[in-house]
């Protein structure tokens, strides 16, 4: 790859897309070839037109598949072409799905100590940047990322509206099990509402459900 190097952003909120590409048109080392508001697009740009070198992707489309699946589908297709997927939600989970995808860097747009294009220039230069962990925003009395692996998978559930009988068949626990774990969480985080948790934690990004990412937005 030689210098400057191709780059399609792709984020389906204008006033993102706007910032990224105010952000790197000054840089003589990149070149914006387009800029897009849904993943689909992505796929059919590099399926018909000159390649990128690199494609910022955001996680969250209104429209058409996700960022995560699409920026999959990209590296499987074309694995010389590096990713970095962006997003302003907090779901921890989203940082191992993009790494067990191939996808070389991850940029967390609103909380990162990192600029978009340090990020770059470290992915473009052969390295993959990754948080060491996800945003420690606040739930109620503790960080987000204090949540292990479980609280999450239940919050994604209860986000979905399933009852602790409907989560307890897809976590393969008991409903009392399931009951305990909520109080437990409700005491944690000192927010002793199931509606005010899902509220905040949805608000605030720490999880968002797979129905949500996967679903919500098909055509």
């Amino acid at each position: 790859m030689t210098r400057p190097f191709k780059v399609i952003i792709v984020d389906d909120e204008l006033i993102s897309r706007g910032f990224m590409e105010l952000l790197i048109k000054p840089s003589k080392d990149y070149q914006i070839i387009a800029a897009m508001p849904f993943a689909k697009d992505a796929l059919v740009w590099c399926q018909e037109n000159e390649k990128p070198d690199l494609i910022i992707m955001d996680v969250m489309m209104e429209k058409g598949i996700d960022g995560l699946t699409a920026a999959a589908q990209i590296k499987r297709e074309y694995p010389r072409i590096k990713i970095i997927v962006s997003t302003s939600m907090a779901d921890a989970d989203w940082i191992e799905k993009a790494q067990s995808a191939g996808i070389e860097s991850f940029w967390f747009k609103t909380y990162s100590e990192l600029s978009l294009l340090e990020v770059m220039e470290r992915t473009m230069n052969g390295e993959s940047v990754y948080p060491e962990e996800a945003p420690g925003v606040m739930l109620g009395n503790i960080p987000a990322n204090e949540l292990t692996r479980q609280q999450r998978s239940m919050l994604r559930l209860l986000i979905e509206g399933l009852s602790n009988r409907e989560i307890a068949e897809r976590m393969h626990f008991s409903p009392n099990t399931i009951k305990d774990h909520m109080d437990a969480l409700m005491m944690k985080t000192g927010i002793h509402s199931r509606t005010a948790l899902v509220a905040q934690a949805s608000r605030l990004g720490v999880v968002v459900s797979e129905k949500d990412r996967l679903e919500k937005n098909k055509e």
